[in-house]
């Protein structure tokens, strides 16, 4: 569902936030469907330390992936951009994101529930939280900003819905997606 909605809508690249495995059933034929499909894909926790009965090509494959991409002023990452990883789910994290790190926009995984932090705060140690659900954000071309789109499958805290985003890079927007629809199965993203 998610892949046929990504394909009417033509986007030009997929970038993949981690956690391909969880144990499941489908744990392989979800690894080589990224891994054939070559869709840029950085290192989530559970694909680093895992325990899953993968094919040996499928968890050497997981075990190499990189924990950061980084492509102008945008950086990709599964917990977060610093050197001590901790969870980006509070505006006062994503402050000392945003204090030991430099880009423009970091895209995280990890939460797996939409969020919306910008750099910008008249408050000293925390960061604006932005209300996300589903719909199109534009961004302020003089902020900062860390965003989580959700999460394909195993949401947390974001209901029983199949999510993704869409960043415009020429408008400067992004669109949190929100799919109704079944959950996927235990380990199946694909």
């Amino acid at each position: 569902m998610v892949l046929r909605d990504i394909e009417v809508r033509r986007i030009d690249q997929v970038v993949c936030l981690g956690d391909l495995v969880e144990g499941g059933d489908s744990d392989d034929t979800v690894v080589e469907f990224i891994r054939e499909s070559n869709i840029v894909t950085v290192q989530g926790n559970h694909d680093e330390f895992n325990d899953c009965q993968l094919i040996e090509e499928n968890q050497k494959w997981l075990k190499n992936l990189p924990d950061l991409r980084v492509e102008n002023d945008l950086i990709f990452t599964h917990i977060s951009p610093r050197s001590k990883k901790r969870a980006i789910s509070n505006p006062i994290e994503a402050w000392n994101v945003f204090d030991e790190v430099k880009f423009n926009i970091c895209f995280i995984g990890h939460i797996h529930f939409p969020a919306l932090f910008g750099a910008q705060h008249d408050e000293f140690g925390t960061a604006c939280a932005y209300p996300v659900d589903s719909g199109k954000v534009t961004l302020n071309p003089q902020d900062r900003y860390i965003v989580s789109f959700g999460a394909i499958g195993y949401p947390r805290g974001g209901g029983n819905f199949l999510r993704y985003g869409i960043f415009d890079q020429a408008t400067n927007t992004l669109e949190f997606i929100k799919l109704e629809g079944p959950l996927l199965p235990y380990g199946l993203l694909g």
